[in-house]
């Protein structure tokens, strides 16, 4: 049962925005119930003007800034930000979240105290109200994962469930405290994309349940920050991104790309 005492630790990894970062910390405080609350963002290398930026909206919300000299990538901003956070519970945000329902970490500590939960994910919405995420599964035909309920309306009665899952999304994702310290965080073998899903499969691997709960619900501006195709995506960050797909296939597929992972 949640125990609104326990402090959770909300880490914001962001790089090149401010403005980004103020609607979400500015959603977060206006809609967020939970008293104990340590706010953590994490700058990934932007220019100094924009670490400037950060440092005025960052003190605004009462958060704390953490910044880096240089861009290393998703999975080593979000450790950063974890090893300097004092909460039983981590809760990776990502700087395109808008908060709109002030229950949304109340059902997700609520989740993630059920037994053997190590991981728990939320309901997604793209801004125009459709569904962009509900859990992440495995296409076994087409070889590839993607998100549950996709441009469904929110209101889609098998997205309001709550249950296990293969993965979630880091986009908006709790963790207990001793699953990170266990797991070594976030695969730094990722620059961006498939870290997340990797954690995951990580923690099922070591006896942990991922669970995706329809009651907690927020807006993903997805694609705010890196972008959503290749056409729009920094071409660095696209480069190496895909050789984290490479990884990523060699990791969790044998021969034949038969999975290494149980699925759901």
């Amino acid at each position: 049962m949640a125990n609104s005492c326990e402090l959770v630790s909300v880490i914001i990894p962001t790089v090149r925005q401010d403005l980004l970062v103020g609607k979400c910390l500015e959603s977060l405080r206006k809609n967020t119930d939970w008293p104990a609350l340590e706010i953590i963002v994490v700058d990934d290398g932007s220019s100094q003007s924009v670490q400037q930026d950060l440092a005025k909206i960052a003190e605004d919300y009462e958060a704390q800034l953490i910044t880096k000299t240089s861009n290393t990538g998703f999975a080593s901003t979000v450790n950063l930000g974890a090893a300097n956070a004092k909460g039983r519970f981590f809760c990776l945000v990502n700087n395109d979240i808008l908060f709109t329902d002030s229950l949304w970490l109340e059902h997700m500590v609520d989740t993630i105290h059920r037994s053997k939960v190590g991981i728990a994910g939320a309901k997604l919405l793209y801004p125009d109200g459709r569904i962009q995420h509900g859990g992440v599964y495995f296409l076994a035909g087409r070889k590839v994962f993607d998100h549950r309920f996709r441009f469904m309306p929110a209101n889609y009665g098998p997205a309001q469930s709550v249950g296990e899952v293969l993965a979630v999304t880091g986009a908006l994702m709790l963790v207990r405290r001793e699953v990170w310290q266990a797991l070594h965080g976030m695969s730094e073998e990722f620059f961006v994309a498939f870290e997340d899903v990797d954690f995951c499969l990580r923690a099922r691997k070591h006896g942990w349940s991922v669970f995706y709960d329809g009651r907690a619900e927020a807006i993903h501006v997805e694609g705010a920050t890196r972008g959503t195709t290749p056409a729009n995506k920094d071409p660095e960050w696209y480069e190496k991104e895909m050789k984290g797909f490479s990884v990523f296939q060699k990791k969790w597929f044998g021969p034949g790309g038969r999975p290494k992972f149980q699925q759901i």
